[in-house]
């Protein structure tokens, strides 16, 4: 069995959702059963993906799938992901929409967010001000750590009154028969599912490693662990693990604001899926930062995982050539890269090769669109 692990670098929003359908396609391609694995995060997951899907190219964000499921690649949740089944059901409504395979998907292990933990996720001021996708997440994993866990094995009646109880709050019928519906839905959609048996697992994290519940900024966090600090020593033994970063820095929410410049513009509009949301506020960009992603992978100590393959995966690079160079910081230093083709792509891997702190395998990149990786 191989193992791929696709974690995001910074701060979410690198692409992670196309390299991990790639991932899937070069498993199919080799005849190979791949099942991604979600292992961290919940419901806030935003990864888009395109392909082409009866026909037609199809673009889908993935918040609560895996981002092989277009592929018909299976899914399968650890007890260290959340699930939330109005936003199961909602999301699985909309792939019907658009005639893509029904998603398989093995959530007997994952704790369940209910609608009152988005209530009270949404009225906290603190959760408000550190950071949040308004989707109940870190009010979720704080409850299931009290020890008030609940999964799809237990009955939606119970679940109800414990967690209600739990915030203090009256139930509300609405709230109710929206997760009761979706409950029954997920419980009679989810199957049975053993990682042994499939030939390549594919970990698909949320968000970035800045933002790790405790090796992140403090306290603009999320309220898992984000990188490979959330996997067990034999996930990650002889595993190749993909470090997903756009060409350019992306920070979605409370917190770091990328160094900007003037005439630089460096918004994906044609592509971009992100938009503004009250809770999240704007998405921010900025100047790629060398002296940040290696803060990262120091945080993380990366250094001293020496038992997998590390590679960099590069997404984006069409906006920096659109751009006609790619800015960036190193040592506190402004440089620029002048992009005038394709051909300059090479320049940037080189420029990763010279900067990143870590031993690299390999690296690969892609456009913005449909996430096709080549490796340099």
């Amino acid at each position: 069995m191989k193992r791929h692990i696709v974690i995001g670098s910074l701060f979410g929003d690198e692409g992670k959702g196309v390299a991990v359908q790639w991932l899937c396609k070069k498993s199919l391609a080799e005849g190979h059963r791949p099942l991604v694995v979600r292992f961290t995060g919940g419901p806030q997951a935003a990864h888009t993906v395109c392909t082409e899907l009866n026909g037609t190219e199809q673009t889908h964000v993935f918040a609560s799938f895996g981002s092989g499921t277009l592929l018909g690649v299976p899914t399968i949740y650890r007890s260290s992901s959340l699930i939330d089944p109005i936003c199961m059901k909602n999301e699985w409504e909309v792939l019907d929409a658009k005639q893509s395979p029904c998603p398989i998907i093995d959530v007997r292990r994952a704790p369940i967010i209910t609608p009152y933990d988005v209530e009270a996720n949404r009225n906290d001021s603190q959760n408000r001000s550190d950071g949040t996708c308004g989707k109940g997440v870190y009010m979720a994993w704080k409850r299931t750590h009290s020890g008030v866990c609940f999964t799809i094995n237990d009955h939606p009646e119970t679940i109800l009154n414990h967690v209600s109880a739990y915030y203090g709050v009256e139930r509300y019928l609405p709230y109710d028969e929206m997760f009761v519906e979706a409950f029954d839905f997920l419980r009679e959609k989810s199957v049975s599912l053993e990682e042994e048996a499939f030939d390549d697992l594919i970990f698909e994290s949320t968000q970035g490693l800045l933002l790790d519940a405790e090796r992140g900024f403090l306290p603009h966090v999320t309220a898992t662990s984000t990188g490979l600090n959330a996997l067990e020593d034999a996930d990650i033994e002889e595993s190749d693990v993909y470090f997903v970063v756009r060409t350019y820095l992306t920070r979605h929410g409370n917190g770091y604001e990328p160094k900007t410049m003037d005439g630089y513009e460096l918004d994906d509009v044609e592509n971009e899926t992100n938009v503004l949301n009250e809770f999240q506020g704007r998405f921010k960009t900025g100047v790629f930062d060398f002296d940040l992603l290696n803060e990262a992978f120091a945080r993380h100590d990366i250094a001293s995982y020496r038992n997998c393959r590390i590679h960099m995966a590069v997404t984006h690079l069409d906006v920096v050539l659109q751009n006609g160079a790619m800015n960036y910081l190193q040592n506190g230093d402004l440089y620029q890269l002048p992009m005038s083709s394709e051909a300059s792509y090479e320049s940037i891997i080189r420029l990763f090769r010279k900067n990143v702190s870590l031993p690299i395998t390999s690296i690969v990149g892609c456009d913005s669109p449909k996430g096709e990786f080549h490796q340099f």
